[in-house]
């Protein structure tokens, strides 16, 4: 993706508010998969949704969807969403 090494990530107040709604042990998964945006190189399965805007998802373990903009000016990753991927497909049109 041609950035810094490390980017920094923020995440929406209700991504947090739904982190903290889930079980612990899956509450873990997700978190490390949200670590893992701070290294472009090892994001795993990233899928562009919209390149004019720079949104991108995250399937994780066939369950969480994660939804997240690049802000390359600020070296900055934006968690915008976390959602189950049924609740996913229903809404990528929010984001155009």
């Amino acid at each position: 993706m041609g950035w810094g090494i490390y980017l920094n990530v923020e995440l929406d107040r209700g991504v947090v508010k739904t982190l903290l709604r889930i079980p612990k042990d899956l509450r873990k998964e997700i978190f490390g998969h949200i670590t893992k945006l701070q290294e472009p190189g090892s994001i795993p399965s990233s899928e562009c949704l919209f390149p004019a805007k720079n949104l991108y998802r995250i399937h994780i373990g066939r369950r969480y969807t994660i939804i997240y903009k690049v802000l390359k000016e600020a070296n900055t990753i934006l968690v915008l969403d976390l959602m189950t991927i049924e609740q996913a497909h229903k809404r990528y049109r929010r984001y155009r």
